[in-house]
């Protein structure tokens, strides 16, 4: 499988997004698409799927888009519900359509095969259980129970209708059915958000193994470490592609930089010196000609432009600190959280010092947002019964 987009770009209005994109996906490509906020990294996930949003771009090459056969192409935008009564079970189970009616097909010509040795029949069955074999006949049931108990789901909601769930379950819903149905390729728009680190864990090994190619736009380094194999980069509304993880990318923009800043600084020395001889010469008759000679080798120069500083950082803050606070920041002890219908915990004590970094982890409705509400004052510690 190939899919390649050369000298294309994207514009809305008379503002240009994108003006040069030079892009290709092989096979089992994992490759991230890493860039500022804003750059243009959503827009460039979604021209993948609707082509008419690319138009010629500026480089030098013919404007093109190469598909080798029809690759499917998987974005979370593109899954629906269209009957909100059907169980979560029920939708998860449409990925593996194919899969159950080879199933069923099989159970029939078993049933036909008790009376009948027909060659054909038996010729028929062989073909049928081969064709479940590499379709994942064997390994389906599990796969999918394994990623709906990953994403915090209970046996108990298999059953429940879509319409039960809240809008970030079915999100959750949806994103299974995505990544389980393994398009050719897999476009993910920062996967990792609103999961735990149970399902971010499974996630990372899901994708590792995945079989087809994945595109992915996160935020998260470490993410894009353990998964991708190349990264293209947006920049300055130009993609740059680089080869390997997260890690090897910011080695390699470094190394550029530190090229690219090396190369300018040594040019514009040596086009100080040569109009500084030039200066000193330009008017003297004996050495007027060797002057024009080095204004001459400045106007024949390919010119550098010096090169932007690089920034990987992909959050910038700065706090006016009003207070300066003491040693202890925060204690708290014995502290009961949760809402009157539901006691999420009701045993917390801890200690914040300054300068400290505290993590809160854990599941999905185990509590972490409640108790950051209950410390700021947005929901009311429970009171203990004495």
């Amino acid at each position: 499988m190939n899919y390649k987009i050369t000298n294309g770009a994207i514009s809305y209005g008379a503002e240009t997004i994108l003006e040069e994109i030079d892009f290709e996906i092989k096979d089992k490509d994992k490759i991230a698409i890493v860039g500022r906020n804003g750059c243009g990294k959503t827009s460039f996930l979604n021209s993948i799927v609707d082509n008419s949003m690319l138009e010629e771009g500026i480089g030098e090459n013919k404007f093109n888009i190469y598909k080798q056969g029809n690759p499917s192409i998987g974005y979370l935008k593109q899954i629906n519900f269209e009957d909100s009564s059907k169980t979560m079970l029920e939708e998860i189970l449409k990925v593996y359509k194919s899969i159950i009616d080879l199933e069923e097909k099989i159970s029939k010509i078993t049933e036909m095969l008790q009376n009948n040795n027909d060659e054909k029949l038996i010729k028929d069955y062989s073909n049928a259980l081969e064709r479940y074999e590499i379709q994942g006949g064997y390994t389906y049931k599990k796969e999918y129970e394994t990623a709906i108990k990953k994403f915090g789901f209970t046996d108990e909601d298999k059953n429940k209708k879509m319409d039960e769930f809240s809008g970030g379950q079915r999100t959750k819903i949806a994103f299974l059915k995505l990544i389980l149905s393994k398009p050719d390729i897999l476009l993910l728009d920062e996967p990792t958000n609103h999961l735990d680190i149970t399902a971010i864990e499974w996630l990372e090994k899901y994708l590792k193994n995945y079989p087809n190619a994945i595109v992915i736009v996160s935020h998260d380094r470490m993410f894009l470490d353990r998964i991708v194999n190349k990264v293209y980069e947006i920049e300055y509304a130009q993609m740059k592609e680089y080869t390997g993880n997260y890690t090897d990318f910011e080695k390699q923009k470094k190394i550029d930089y530190e090229k690219n800043l090396k190369d300018y600084e040594y040019q514009q020395a040596e086009i100080k010196r040569l109009k500084a001889i030039a200066d000193r010469f330009r008017y003297k008759p004996t050495k007027a000609k060797m002057a024009l000679s080095k204004l001459k080798k400045i106007e024949q120069m390919d010119i550098i432009e010096e090169p932007n500083k690089y920034d990987l950082k992909s959050f910038h803050m700065n706090f006016n600190i009003e207070i300066e606070s003491g040693k202890t920041v925060l204690t708290v002890k014995d502290l009961k959280i949760g809402y009157e219908n539901k006691i999420v915990d009701d045993n917390i004590s801890l200690n914040l010092y300054k300068g400290q970094k505290l993590g809160i982890i854990g599941e999905n409705g185990t509590g972490k947002s409640t108790l950051l509400k209950t410390l700021n004052g947005n929901i009311q510690k429970l009171r203990r019964r004495i």
